[in-house]
């Protein structure tokens, strides 16, 4: 499968829909800290001069006051870097928008190593895990421009807050025109029967890749792509584990709480099998180029072909010697079927 780069980030995606859900809503309003340039807000600002409000770097003030607005009958899309949504207004994120249920869309822009060079202040590789455990927020990480435009305008439509990631990278176009995103809804990209990879965001092109690399050598390779983390597609998983019996999955955030993990609280609750966790490790990650990277954390499709390749043997050697117990094991090890590109 060839995959074609888009011409514009995802970021850029995300201010352009911003302007097409604030000519249909009246009641958007658009929230930043002094980033909007970073993050395309500023495309809102330009159309819509009188809804967009600037909070400037005080990230406890944007979702203070995005939470207020929200109470009064907006809904409101307070963006900023993940890192700055996810740990340093962390309590105002779960005291004023989680806790009562808000009708707040929370961007994250420069999420997991896509910001890299900005440094480890702006680096965040946990921003899914952190979502993840609070109460009523619902977690997405799209996978290419179609499915974030679609996400927003779902997002629009449903009550209650999100956390959604908006990077930086050209994503490779996983979905035709018309691509329409739910809640808890993955996506079978490929048919498979020996193994299932697993991504989310632009990480689901490299499974792709590494799914052809495995085809020729026999190994036969499903591919899904996991969208909504929270809520998370349990039959599609369910279903992944009954009929290969060995999942690997790779994300842009660290193994601990993100994908990984999801995907094995899901199959060790239902239907047990082996899972491997692709991602970044227990490391402050370097400053460098989002390519490089990818390459020195073993996040390609090389590297994912040979873990899922490992991960079957395993599986094989297990059913040869008889053994007719389904035993749920996840191996996390640190270490994304083309590389993103940045501009």
């Amino acid at each position: 499968m060839k995959l074609t780069y888009s011409k514009k980030p995802l970021r850029e995606v995300f201010g352009e829909t911003l302007v097409e859900l604030g000519g249909l809503h009246s009641r958007l309003l658009v929230l930043d800290a002094d980033l909007n340039t970073s993050s395309r807000t500023i495309l809102f600002k330009e159309r819509f001069p009188d809804r967009f409000i600037q909070c400037g770097i005080a990230e406890a003030n944007l979702f203070g006051i995005a939470a207020g607005l929200a109470a009064q009958g907006y809904v409101t899309f307070p963006s900023t870097f993940a890192a700055f949504a996810a740990r340093k207004a962390l309590d105002q994120v779960y005291v004023n928008i989680a806790y009562p249920c808000l009708d707040v869309k929370i961007a994250g822009s420069y999420c997991g190593m896509t910001a890299t060079e900005c440094g480890p202040s702006h680096n965040c590789a946990e921003d899914l895990a952190v979502m993840r455990a609070l109460p009523h927020v619902k977690v997405l990480d799209p996978g290419d421009n179609r499915e974030l435009r679609s996400m927003m305008h779902v997002m629009m439509a449903t009550p209650g807050p999100v956390y959604f990631r908006v990077s930086k990278v050209n994503a490779p176009e996983l979905f035709p025109d018309g691509h329409e995103f739910a809640f808890g809804r993955g996506h079978l990209l490929r048919q498979g029967r020996d193994i299932a990879l697993i991504g989310t965001g632009f990480m689901t092109a490299v499974a792709l890749g590494a799914a052809e690399l495995l085809d020729r050598e026999g190994i036969s390779a499903a591919v899904a792509h996991m969208p909504s983390l929270k809520p998370i597609d349990e039959d599609l998983l369910g279903r992944l584990a009954r009929d290969t019996g060995a999942l690997v999955t790779i994300e842009n955030h660290r193994i601990y709480g993100g994908l990984g993990g999801a995907v094995a609280e899901v199959t060790a609750r239902e239907y047990p099998v082996h899972v491997d966790a692709m991602g970044l490790g227990d490391t402050v990650f370097e400053a460098a180029p989002l390519q490089d990277l990818l390459r020195h954390y073993q996040l390609t499709p090389r590297a994912l072909a040979a873990r899922a390749r490992a991960l079957v043997e395993r599986k094989r050697k297990g059913v040869a010697a008889g053994s007719r117990r389904r035993v749920a094991r996840t191996v996390i090890t640190a270490t994304t079927a083309a590389l993103p590109r940045t501009p």
